[in-house]
């Protein structure tokens, strides 16, 4: 899967109604920034071709090597996002422990949080890379923050390999196709 973030122009059900029928879309998400008076359109495709051929995402950051890390509430339509990158190049031993953190220890401490709905995560070969979390509430993001800070490096993990974030944003869900995130 492919991740496309494009500042988003168009009114938010609008952008989302021009996606509808576009092949190779997985989801798509207007989300408005709590800090930035411009809305973004986050995208995933199954391939970067897929992203090429909608008009509207024309311009946006891509991340490739895109995997969802859902939590089974799928019945639940996201209302906040947030997104939060990684800029610049990481060399192959912090993007290694990087995925390590993500999937033996932050992954398993969100999973089972009131409101968290799942997870994007997309890298690109340089080592950058974004994740877009979805979840139905504040406090589920506040939740998902305190569970992350709280865990504990696990055997082995080297600290100096774990950078933190370059940007956060805390946003508004606007509209989405489809109304739930992926299950997995």
């Amino acid at each position: 899967m492919h991740i496309r973030i494009t500042p988003l122009d168009a009114p938010a059900e609008e952008a989302i109604a021009q996606l509808e029928q576009q092949p190779g879309l997985v989801s798509a998400y207007a989300l408005r920034p709590m800090d930035k008076p411009q809305p973004v359109l986050v995208t995933v495709w199954e391939a970067v071709d897929d992203a090429d051929r909608a008009p509207i995402t024309a311009g946006g950051e891509d991340y490739a090597d895109c995997s969802f890390e859902g939590t089974g509430h799928n019945d639940e339509r996201p209302a906040y996002g947030q997104i939060v990158y990684f800029d610049g190049a990481r060399t192959q031993a912090e993007s290694a422990a990087i995925d390590r953190a993500n999937r033996e220890r932050i992954a398993p401490a969100v999973r089972a949080i009131p409101g968290n709905l799942g997870a994007y995560a997309g890298r690109n070969p340089d080592g950058s890379f974004a994740v877009v979390a979805l979840t139905t509430s504040l406090q589920a993001v506040e939740d998902a923050q305190r569970a992350i800070m709280s865990t504990e490096l696990l055997p082995g993990e080297d600290p100096a390999l774990l950078t933190g974030p370059d940007r956060i944003q805390l946003a508004w869900v606007l509209a989405a196709l489809p109304t739930t995130p992926l299950t997995v």
